[in-house]
């Protein structure tokens, strides 16, 4: 899977209620949501792989931390599997990592 960069203007772009309502529009946004939560759960995960090095830092809770990753992680494929077709590569993809 390939995920080519967005430039500032296609985020920020202003639409119409009519654009807004579109089939592709919505799942524009959606998969944006969906991608949103899978990284931030992978990101928790890369910190909580350098434990060893962030364990100068009292607040550091490995558990804490485990459970947000599985928590973003549960959220983002709740959201692909409500509003994604089953043979979605996204999809696929979140769900063979949780």
């Amino acid at each position: 899977m390939q995920i080519s960069p967005l430039r500032q203007e296609e985020v920020s772009q202003v639409r119409t209620n009519e654009e807004c309502m579109t089939r592709d529009s919505f799942l524009e946004v959606i998969s944006f949501l969906i991608v949103g939560y899978f990284c931030a759960s992978t990101e928790i995960r890369f910190i909580i792989q350098l434990k060893d090095e962030i364990g100068k830092f009292k607040d550091f809770s490995v558990d804490k931390k485990t459970q947000e990753s599985e928590l973003w992680h549960t959220l983002s494929l709740d959201i692909a599997c409500s509003f994604l077709p089953s043979d979605c590569p996204l999809l696929n993809h979140i769900l063979l990592s949780y």
